[in-house]
């Protein structure tokens, strides 16, 4: 598991990832002009690496690409980043399995019973006024034992999750008349066994569905909503069928809400065929500037040989040639060499009049690029809260830096509207914010839209 088992020890990881770093990462010039900051702290680090163990060294290689305050940068181990709480304390609670059963069997408490989710089946039990508890019953992972506690519910409306590590991550949960709880941040869902819900199975799978999948529903005679969690390449297709499939309902909405709750992003490609219905018809896209390096250019090489041997590669190889040209300057691919180029957009001919996208604190990355799109349309409101904030530097790659088993995950490009608008760590301020109070947001959505 640990890579320092390998010839690399602490010290010469440090060295190496300060090195890719220096010399490979898009901000570095920018995020450390300032010297005496940067260099107090890699001489620290340098020197507490000299002589330490395995997790206190995961610790200061993530203080190192933590210094840099960018979202897509970041060290780890088989394809994870580093955690600062790795390593963190277990809590647990003795109890008894059947007479846990058989006192939430008949419970009117919503909270209290037997879940399960996949990998894990897990007790919820009221421990005060103000906080439930959920402990492990049951889990596939060797990790948890029966009795350890998974997460801790508040009467608020928010959580606290273990991680596989023990660190602790926080977010809001919802629940739902079908026996289902949802914790947005860590994207679970858990379904209640006992006591069973009064609803049918078809309907729990439903709801379900609506929750974490894609969707398109119609809401109200006026109102409805296109649900997408997630821009990663391998929804390309789902995201493409469902707008080709509701491709008449969503012309007849007269007013539409795109839900991109906690969608980390993924590919701006997912939602091109859904700018003509947003969009009036030009778009005025930010440019951006990508740092020639040996790896990018790599990395181009190695997509360019996954393609299909018949698809074209005039493109790619354009790239290329002008990477290899210009190696550790800043290239950019446009025509124009200017900070922004306009695109051009054919409209349909019917769509919704009025538009909200729903955003939150886990909208990210490409998904925030939609927003900033969205909202130079005339006809759309942005609602929520400001979103993740991960998107001045981008097309980040996860790459090896010369000591097996460490990788360090880092953008090739920055955004060319820096530094007049930064948004990494701002994240896209929404125009209408919806605060604590509101706990059914879509709800929210539609009065706003209809009232």
């Amino acid at each position: 598991m640990y890579a320092q088992q390998t010839s690399c020890n602490c010290a010469v990881v440090l060295e190496k990832l300060i090195k890719k770093v220096e010399t490979e990462y898009p901000g570095f010039t920018v995020k450390t002009r300032e010297r005496f900051p940067y260099e107090e702290l890699t001489q620290n680090l340098i020197s507490k690496a000299r002589n330490t163990d395995d997790r206190a060294c995961e610790k200061i290689l993530k203080m190192y690409t933590d210094f840099f305050r960018d979202p897509h940068l970041w060290v780890g181990s088989n394809g994870s980043p580093f955690s600062s709480n790795s390593g963190g304390t277990s809590e647990s609670i003795a109890f008894d399995i059947r007479d846990f059963q058989d006192k939430v069997k008949m419970t009117k408490d919503a909270l209290e019973g037997v879940w399960s989710t996949e990998g894990y089946k897990i007790g919820i039990k009221k421990v005060s006024e103000n906080e439930y508890t959920g402990f492990i019953i049951n889990a596939k992972s060797t990790l948890w034992r029966v009795g350890d506690i998974k997460f801790k519910l508040f009467q608020d409306g928010s959580f606290e999750y273990a991680l596989l590590d023990r660190s602790k991550k926080n977010g809001h949960y919802s629940i739902y008349r079908e026996g289902i709880l949802f914790l947005d941040a860590v994207g679970v869902a858990l379904v209640k066994e006992v006591p069973l819900p009064l609803v049918s199975v078809a309907q729990q799978e439903e709801k379900l569905k609506e929750i974490a999948g894609f969707y398109f529903k119609k809401l109200s005679a006026k109102t409805s909503i296109l649900k997408l969690p997630s821009f990663e390449y391998q929804y390309l297709n789902e995201i493409e069928e469902l707008l080709s499939r509701n491709s008449a309902n969503i012309e007849n909405s007269e007013n539409l809400i795109i839900d991109l709750r906690g969608n980390p992003g993924g590919t701006t490609d997912a939602y091109q065929k859904l700018l003509p219905y947003i969009s009036g018809k030009y778009i005025r896209n930010t440019g951006a500037e990508f740092l020639a390096t040996q790896t990018y250019i790599n990395n181009l090489l190695a997509y360019k040989n996954s393609l299909d041997k018949n698809a074209s590669t005039e493109r790619i190889d354009k790239q290329i040639d002008k990477l290899k040209e210009n190696l550790g300057s800043f290239v950019n691919f446009t025509d124009t060499g200017k900070p922004i180029y306009i695109e051009q957009v054919d409209p349909v001919a019917k769509s919704p009049r009025n538009i909200v996208v729903l955003a939150d604190k886990a909208t990210g990355s490409s998904a925030e690029y939609f927003l900033f799109i969205a909202k130079q349309s005339k006809k759309v409101k942005l609602l929520g809260k400001p979103s993740y904030g991960a998107l001045d530097y981008g097309n980040a790659y996860l790459v090896d830096f010369g000591c097996p088993g460490y990788q360090v995950f880092m953008p090739t490009y920055r955004a060319m509207r820096l530094p007049d608008y930064p948004i990494d760590n701002i994240g896209i301020q929404p125009d209408v914010y919806v605060d604590s109070s509101v706990k059914d947001w879509v709800e929210f959505a539609v009065r706003y839209l209809e009232e």
